[in-house]
């Protein structure tokens, strides 16, 4: 299933994968993805989803536009409507990284969370955003 819309997803799908730009930006079991998305598109998305509980306010939106698809800018794509880039963002282009498990205790090894990837330089900022 290819779609936008990431309230029906929860409910046909186990695993999701999150493209933008044509490419695959976070990976994740759908419950884990919703719960504590990794990257910040991903955040984007289901920040946007309508709920019965902000009924009558405003909706998010992501702020700026997609890419042009025959000019995709450097460094991570997202990075022009990204409110966490910074300059590691212009310049390099993430790969689509192993994510572990944030609640991880200080000097203890990280536990990673099987079919969870992201391709955010800061996908821990994001995971830990409540």
């Amino acid at each position: 299933l290819i779609t936008h819309d990431l309230g029906v997803v929860a409910d046909v799908a186990d695993k999701i994968a999150v493209m933008y730009a044509g490419r695959i930006v976070e990976t994740a079991p759908v419950h884990e993805l919703y719960k504590r998305p990794a990257h910040p598109y991903t955040r984007g998305l289901l920040d946007s989803i309508p709920r019965l509980d902000q009924k009558g306010k405003e909706l998010y939106a992501i702020k700026g536009l997609p890419p042009n698809l025959l000019r995709i800018p450097s460094g991570c794509p997202f990075h022009p409507r990204c409110p966490r880039a910074r300059e590691v963002c212009v310049a390099e282009d993430p790969p689509l990284l192993q994510v572990t498990d944030p609640d991880t205790p200080a000097g203890a090894p990280e536990a990673e969370l099987p079919g969870r990837r992201s391709a955010c330089h800061f996908w821990r900022e994001t995971i830990r955003d409540e």
